[in-house]
């Protein structure tokens, strides 16, 4: 296996520096929209070094879907896992509206009477019990006890500060509460898994895998390997796409590409995208569509998640493309602010994996990686 660059995908950075000026007065309001949505709140309780504001209620929302249209794409996508194994879709890298769409989706019973599992980025391995007694075995768990799903991953200060994947998990949990325990759908930490309270000095990070080795991992070893499984693959999309520098590149030649389907996502409308989104379909909605019925020719700039996606045929790189609507995004990194407990706790992390060389940590993970899933504790749980 090979540690694969994972950094965020051009895409991703333009993106963000685009609707960052003009986000914060937008990011008090989401969270009022997404607390008055909420029909069913769950216990939340301070516990030490984490305040209220840390630990809004956790609820899945009896209207998910905003629209019908929302709904009916949200169908669509679910239908692939007639003929696909694993569908792949972007994950935040803190902004709304994909998660706004996921949480639809996961709501739906096209998607609950299909899908097995969702593994997803933004998520820490190291907590799949916590995330199994949530979500499948359905125990109460106190809203601020599942920080560190979000918290011990690898980008704590953006995905342990966004409101919807708290509102996003909660929904799997509600979606869940209405299927038998065989049915119900596992969400799997596809983030790295450090065992923090045992990492001391840098050498302690040599038998935990990189995140991407992990998905490999997950993908080939376990999904792949599972009969009737069928997962929802939650990932940024400089991972996801065909042909491209990631460990799908890894994947592909086992599990075979027609069990992939990809999709490339268009957050919003940009002026320069609108005539080619027109000809695809309706822009003043949402709409989902299969690559291979786009016309070959130049394609939207925001669908391109490496420099070298110069092929003309979209369909090289993706399976499907979902357009989430005309509605500018909203980026909400730092919605939920980190404690200063938290905040002192990251900096003793980041001194351990970097220290006076940002590559230090890198090294004694590559240098381990012998380790890395030799040991049955650090293989993915049985489920409950």
């Amino acid at each position: 296996m090979k540690a694969h660059d994972f950094a965020a995908s051009p895409s991703d950075a333009q993106r963000t520096s685009l609707i960052r000026a003009e986000t914060a007065s937008r990011i008090l309001l989401a969270m009022r929209s997404i607390l008055i949505a909420s029909s069913l709140a769950l216990l939340i309780g301070p516990v030490t070094g984490i305040t209220a504001s840390q630990t809004p209620a956790l609820s899945g929302s009896a209207n998910a879907c905003p629209t019908r249209a929302v709904a009916q794409v949200a169908d669509a996508v679910a239908t692939k896992f007639d003929e696909h194994q694993f569908v792949l879709i972007h994950a935040t890298h803190g902004t709304a509206k994909i998660d706004e769409f996921l949480i639809c989706l996961v709501s739906r019973p096209a998607f609950t009477g299909r899908a097995t599992d969702i593994v997803a980025e933004w998520a820490s391995y190291a907590q799949q019990p916590l995330l199994d007694r949530y979500l499948l075995t359905l125990d109460m768990v106190d809203g601020a006890d599942l920080i560190p799903i979000w918290f011990d991953t690898d980008t704590p200060d953006m995905w342990a500060t966004l409101p919807t994947l708290r509102q996003l998990l909660a929904t799997v949990r509600q979606a869940n509460t209405a299927l038998p325990m065989a049915k119900r759908i596992r969400l799997v930490g596809g983030n790295e898994g450090i065992q923090w309270a045992n990492v001391q000095r840098v050498e302690d990070l040599a038998a935990y895998p990189f995140r991407t080795n992990w998905m490999e991992h997950l993908l080939i070893e376990h999904f792949a390997k599972t009969p009737g499984n069928r997962t929802l693959v939650v990932y940024g999309d400089g991972h996801i796409h065909h042909d491209g520098p990631n460990f799908i590149a890894d994947a592909e030649p086992v599990v075979g590409r027609s069990a992939l389907f990809v999709i490339g996502t268009v957050h919003d409308l940009r002026e320069d995208e609108r005539a080619w989104l027109s000809r695809l379909g309706d822009i003043t909605a949402p709409f989902f569509i299969d690559a291979s019925s786009v016309p070959e020719g130049p394609w939207a700039p925001s669908l391109r998640a490496n420099a070298n996606e110069n092929s003309l045929r979209l369909s090289d790189y993706v399976d499907g493309v979902l357009y989430l609507g005309p509605e500018r995004d909203r980026l909400l990194t730092g919605a939920l602010p980190l404690t200063a407990e938290q905040q002192r706790e990251l900096a003793r992390r980041n001194s351990i994996k970097f220290g006076n060389d940002p590559q230090t940590g890198g090294r004694k993970r590559y240098d381990g990686r012998a380790q890395w899933f030799r040991d049955h504790p650090r293989e993915l749980p049985v489920r409950p």
